[in-house]
């Protein structure tokens, strides 16, 4: 079976310069395309949006075809679809997926609902997440309700922002299970899914015995010895369905069974979360992931390099480590966009020219206030460090100038208490809250805080 990855890998690298294509029109258009199968000694090309379908078809149909021609292969057709036509090749489609794995992992997509590449060794542990890490290895090695009290992590509740590792540990978990724990039954869900069943079941409820009603619902939920419920901060406002998991979590939990969820935020934070549901969701173990450090950033890059086995110097390494700092996924997406960038340039490694190329429209010079410019700021009126007002250091004037801090990135940025607690070293929200409402009150009372707060938001404004 021809190798349609390395086909048109090939192809892209011949593609700039064919008539008139420059790096922005291949970067907007041909960089987005995706190789699927071939049927019929035509390539499937699979199209982000119609409009790009449409663009490529329009303009780029002649210089695509070149570019197979030069590759020296028998494919130098092609059809570019979008997602609602790959039905239409579904089984060409699946033979190509198979066909790229090794055995071993086509056997274990087979029978797997989780990603086999997500596992607790290809886990990057640091400052930031390392709670959540061994609580996750402590649930996947003796999942359900423990013997000591104090080891009981049912539930276990992840919470972070997008992109930070909360899907990498739900899938290391579940793939320990598979291979440690075979006989145990695990479900994972996103709550979406969880909500789509829910409505099929209401709505075919009252039709024959053979349709998916609400007691099929009640046993796929109920009958599991794990459950993993992804991203249940889509649980608000859903009262009805907020019953019906309340029901289901008091089944597993008092049969011992181990329940994981994941959301954006901690339960305290979910809105119109029931009292009764958030409390259940707080009575295990709560570990927030936060957002990687510098030198965090930096093990991450290397651990994707020995797992692609691609070669980046130390220069590019830095680079993408500072400027790349608000989660992994888009960490690891820049990272592969440098190394194809220096194919595309023939080079053996990206250099540190060509990773700024790669990026320039990532990494823009920034146009508006951060939380890292009201931190200097507050540091440069009050003269601390910015050390010590993240540290731990309890001392006066760093309290006071730490709370001011908290209070201007409150007043002045959209960001959740929980970020807020991260960029502080990791403090709870309650602790945030304090600070946000304590220099409020200040404001009021005494003229130097308020001074202070009117100072330091001037100096960002000037």
């Amino acid at each position: 079976m021809i190798d349609i990855r390395k086909l048109w890998h090939d192809a892209c690298s011949n593609i700039i310069g064919i008539k008139g294509i420059n790096a922005i029109a291949y970067s907007v258009w041909i960089d987005s395309l995706t190789p699927l199968c071939v049927k019929d000694n035509v390539l499937i090309l699979l199209a982000p949006s119609s409009n790009n379908k449409l663009t490529v078809n329009k303009t780029y149909k002649e210089a695509i075809t070149a570019a197979l021609e030069r590759t020296g292969s028998m494919i130098t057709e092609f059809t570019v679809i979008t997602d609602e036509e790959k039905e239409f090749y579904a089984k060409e489609i699946e033979a190509y997926r198979l066909e790229d794995m090794s055995e071993e992992e086509a056997k274990q997509e087979t029978k797997s609902q989780f990603i086999a590449r997500y596992t607790f060794d290809n886990f990057v542990v640091g400052e930031s997440n390392k709670l959540a890490f061994h609580a996750a290895q402590s649930v996947a090695q003796s999942p359900g309700v423990s013997d000591n009290v104090y080891l009981s992590f049912n539930p276990l509740f992840l919470y972070g922002g997008v992109g930070l590792g909360k899907t990498h540990l739900l899938h290391s978990i579940g793939n320990y299970v598979s291979e440690h724990l075979p006989h145990l039954k695990v479900l994972y869900t996103p709550t979406e899914n969880l909500t789509n069943d829910y409505v099929e079941a209401i709505s075919n409820n009252r039709t024959d015995k053979g349709a998916f009603n609400l007691h099929s619902f009640r046993e796929k939920y109920r009958s599991v010895d794990m459950l993993m419920l992804d991203d249940v901060q889509f649980l608000q406002k859903r009262v009805g369905l907020q019953e019906v998991v309340f029901h289901i979590f008091n089944d597993l939990y008092q049969a011992g069974k181990q329940i994981v969820l994941t959301s954006d935020r901690p339960p305290s934070e979910i809105s119109t979360l029931e009292d009764r549901l958030r409390s259940r969701f707080e009575g295990g173990l709560i570990a927030d992931i936060g957002t990687p450090n510098l030198e965090m950033r930096i093990a991450i890059i290397r651990k994707k390099m020995v797992l692609e086995k691609i070669a980046v110097n130390d220069e590019v390494v830095n680079y993408l480590a500072e400027k790349i700092d608000s989660n992994i996924r888009e960490l690891e997406g820049c990272l592969a966009k440098v190394v194809f960038y220096a194919k595309l340039k023939g080079l053996a490694y990206p250099d540190l020219e060509t990773a700024k190329e790669a990026l320039k429209n990532t990494v823009q010079k920034k146009t508006g206030i951060d939380s890292s410019d009201i931190i200097a700021a507050t540091c440069s009126y009050f003269n601390i460090s910015q050390a010590d007002i993240i540290g731990k250091k309890k001392t006066k004037n760093l309290v006071e100038a730490r709370m001011i801090a908290i209070y201007i990135i409150n007043d002045m940025l959209s960001l959740p208490l929980v970020s807020i607690g991260q960029i502080f070293g990791g403090r709870d929200h309650t602790t945030i809250i304090h600070a946000r409402d304590k220099i409020a009150a200040l404001i009021k009372e005494n003229a130097e805080t308020a001074k202070a707060v009117k100072d330091i938001k001037n100096s960002l404004n000037a």
